[in-house]
């Protein structure tokens, strides 16, 4: 179990760094070269001619009320209403959790450990001390190494939308993730499980996308 909880914990800053250190846009110079060519001269037919017909005014008017109904139209037919997120309150609950839980992870903190079910997935990591002082040994220790101080703050601004909740299971993956982020999991999930009203990452299956 405990080899399965580092075989995921190393998946988080795999993922993360993807995230965070993607490369910069490439900027194409603007075409500075001038054309040398001569313009070639209004036809003099063209320019004896008279002044253009009118435009049809009944035309124009349709073209607009056309227009207006589109407009309407697409505002009956927009997506959800905003502040509306997957799985509702308790999907926000559990990708809130999960931000959290990435937040302390990066940062080294014991808090971590608070976040996380057992080893064996029966219960929160807190309910039992042996798997705790394991946990609280290891991982903090491990994420230090592995995160540079500048990816902390970047991990921050993280914005995690709902979760696919299922009864006392909720699942967040790319979709419920910014851009920027939803990149680096690519078609990985965090696995969270309820116990007495709150969600804990369930390390046993987290990342587990491409693992055996």
């Amino acid at each position: 179990m405990m080899r399965r909880l580092l075989v995921s914990a190393v998946a988080v800053p795999v993922l993360l760094l993807s995230a965070c250190g993607s490369d910069e846009p490439e900027v194409v110079e603007p075409d500075t070269q001038t054309s040398t060519t001569t313009p070639a001269p209004a036809d003099d037919a063209e320019t004896t001619t008279g002044p253009a017909e009118p435009a049809d005014t009944e035309e124009t008017t349709s073209g607009d009320a056309a227009g207006e109904t589109a407009t309407d139209d697409a505002a009956t037919t927009s997506g959800p209403a905003a502040g509306e997120v997957e799985g509702g309150e308790e999907g926000q609950a559990a990708a809130d959790r999960a931000k959290e839980w990435l937040v302390a992870f990066v940062n080294g903190e014991d808090a971590v450990c608070d976040y996380m079910l057992d080893l064996s997935s029966e219960g929160p990591m807190t309910a039992k001390q042996g798997d705790y002082d394991t946990c609280v040994k290891v991982i903090p220790a491990m994420a230090g190494e592995m995160f540079p101080a500048e990816v902390a703050g970047i991990i921050e601004l993280m914005e995690i939308t709902g979760a696919d909740v299922d009864g006392d299971t909720a699942v967040v993956d790319r979709d419920n993730f910014s851009e920027l982020f939803a990149e680096g999991f690519g078609d990985d999930y965090i696995t969270l499980r309820k116990f007495d009203g709150q969600w804990y990452v369930d390390m046993n299956e987290t990342f587990t996308s491409g693992q055996e």
